[in-house]
């Protein structure tokens, strides 16, 4: 592996988090391109009236998937056939009325084509089904926080809603994007933000606190980097498996307590710098530094028992921003003991980035850098099962 700088925070995480038995070394690790395993594209047929296509999450309705999207945060909600790419059906929560719905879609679940969870950015509680609003509650999460629910949804693509069981919902939350006016201090609201998942029961109306572990020395490093969380996790039967941004370990948490815990096999250089801030104007935004990394999300493909995770190794081109610049990206697969497979480079250039993306029965799909016109919107399907282990 090339050498690269090592802070303290890397040099004792390496001596604490081992490598796990039959583990690939370094120069064992494939990495190839991703293009190697495309093998067929989906076209999505958008109408004049969509204005965004947001992908949630993939059902299956009547033997047949379909994608879930958001064509607006504000109320519409449209089904995509997998198989065809035709727009299948289209909701439009009403403003007013007995079914109304307030505010922000930020999360969303949907089981079939009848029923819907919701959840807004100011942390109100929708269930609907067939269209007709069934529940409506303010969820009292109890944090000192109150852009927490807002934070989540605004930083990264990250599925932060879960369903647990029956009436039983996971939510991760976020709290220190913007901290409550009591806190005059960014590491004293830092210390709060362990409690990371709200839990909450839909019949009981009840809500309940969990919290997540940080690696050693995340805090004390990343304190004032907002792009650092909140951290991704990925809920499997009954275990969550937590990975930060900014970090090679992953805890595996059984009711939130940790059973395991490993450092992730790459043979990526990974340069965790962090982000810095953008000044354009009157505007301020933050965004990841050109050469450093982040990971972006980590998946569980269940019809290939694998995990996905996707990473940004960093960026290169003489643009001023991220977006004029090309984004070089890292898509690694382990198997169902977390042991490395295989990696694959992919990138996307000046005015294009990942946006979506999606597991589904007959592959892995990422949105094309580009699209023929605005009446489709594309993804490549990438074959798992090509994947050289």
């Amino acid at each position: 592996m090339p050498l690269r700088k090592f802070s303290r925070f890397h040099i004792c995480l390496g001596l604490v988090l081992l490598f796990s038995c039959g583990q690939k070394s370094t120069k064992e690790i494939f990495i190839g391109n991703l293009d190697e395993l495309v093998v067929g594209e989906l076209i999505l047929k958008k109408d004049s009236l969509t204005k965004n296509i947001e992908v949630k999450q993939t059902i299956n309705h009547q033997g047949i998937e379909y994608i879930v999207s958001l064509a607006d945060r504000e109320r519409t909600i449209q089904y995509y056939s997998i198989l065809t790419g035709d727009k299948v059906k289209e909701i439009k929560l009403p403003d007013d009325g007995p079914n109304s719905f307030k505010g922000y879609i930020g999360f969303l679940l949907a089981e079939g084509f009848d029923s819907l969870t919701i959840i807004n950015w100011n942390g109100w509680f929708y269930e609907y089904h067939q269209e007709q609003r069934t529940k409506a509650e303010r969820i009292d999460h109890q944090l000192e926080f109150p852009n927490s629910f807002y934070s989540s949804m605004l930083y990264g693509k990250r599925k932060n809603f879960a369903k647990d069981s029956e009436s039983l919902y996971q939510i991760l939350v976020s709290p220190l994007i913007t901290p409550s006016s009591n806190f005059t201090g960014k590491t004293k609201a830092f210390d709060k933000i362990e409690e990371w998942i709200i839990s909450f029961d839909s019949k009981e109306d009840k809500t309940t606190l969990k919290n997540l572990v940080f690696p050693l020395g995340y805090k004390l490093e990343f304190v004032n980097d907002h792009l650092s969380y909140p951290p991704i996790v990925e809920f499997v039967d009954n275990k969550n498996y937590v990975l930060f941004p900014y970090s090679d370990s992953i805890f595996v948490m059984s009711d939130f307590k940790i059973s395991d815990k490993k450092k992730l096999m790459t043979g990526a250089d990974f340069n965790f710098t962090g982000s810095e801030k953008i000044v354009r104007g009157e505007y301020g935004y933050v965004e990841l530094k050109k050469e450093a990394s982040s990971h972006l999300d980590f998946l569980y493909d269940k019809y290939r028992n694998i995990f996905l995770r996707i990473s940004k190794i960093n960026e290169s081109g003489a643009g001023e921003t991220t977006r004029e610049r090309t984004k070089h990206h890292l898509l690694s697969i382990y198997d169902s003991d977390l042991n490395l497979l295989s990696e694959y480079k992919f990138e996307y250039g000046p005015g294009t980035k990942l946006e979506n993306y999606f597991i589904a029965s007959d592959g892995f799909y990422l949105n094309k850098p580009e699209n023929a016109s605005e009446d489709e919107y594309g993804f490549f399907r990438i074959d798992l099962s090509k994947v050289r282990k």
